[in-house]
């Protein structure tokens, strides 16, 4: 009884670890025919394999390293909607850098443009310029690995299991008709509302 028990205990725990769907295996044989099925039926629920990425300072970041949940932001210095939402990225590093790791991965290979865009930003937020070496394309940048291929801004939210909770796309920026005083509460209450899985 107790060899029937360890044997069926044994094959239950190989099922469930062959059943975990990573996320570049998701993402590259996902036949969505939008960006909204990428996202829910391929991106959500997959997980994160191990990546280095170096930063802008030189420094390598192992995501398996990594204790807390991730906030992985994908964005670019050429986004309007990038830099407006820069407020309230910063409001939930001073609210949550204790929950949640920061990592803020860029199209550009210019590390004027990037360290520019560092001025504004909490120096806790892990900042990843792509290299020569990245590959980018229209669509499709890879950084150490990591394959984003949804437009900017797009925030990734990965919990303590390396789970792929959420995937927020877009923000609002300052226009003729949106004051930096609206767009910090919307950009604000989208935030908090994304991150909401990972901090109870």
């Amino acid at each position: 009884m107790k060899k029937t028990f360890l044997l069926l205990t044994f094959l239950y725990t190989s099922l469930s670890f062959s059943q975990k769907v990573y996320y570049n295996q998701a993402v590259n044989s996902c036949s969505a025919k939008n960006d909204n099925d990428l996202i829910d039926k391929c991106i959500k629920n997959s997980y994160l394999l191990n990546y280095d990425f170096t930063t802008l300072n030189k420094e390598t970041v192992s995501t398996s390293k990594i204790k807390k949940s991730i906030m992985l932001i994908a964005t670019a210095t050429w986004s309007a909607p990038c830099w407006g939402e820069i407020p309230a990225i910063n409001e939930m590093v001073e609210k949550y850098s204790d929950k949640v790791e920061f990592i803020m991965i860029f199209w550009d290979k210019e590390l004027d443009k990037i360290k520019k865009m560092a001025e504004k930003l909490d120096k806790r937020i892990k900042l990843v310029p792509a290299r020569e070496e990245d590959k980018v394309a229209t669509g499709n940048l890879d950084i150490s690995g990591f394959v984003h291929k949804l437009d900017y801004p797009t925030i990734y939210l990965i919990d303590q299991e390396k789970k792929f909770v959420n995937v927020k796309r877009g923000a609002a920026t300052p226009s003729k008709t949106m004051t930096w005083d609206q767009v910090n509460e919307i950009n604000g209450k989208e935030l908090e509302a994304f991150l909401a899985p990972v901090l109870k």
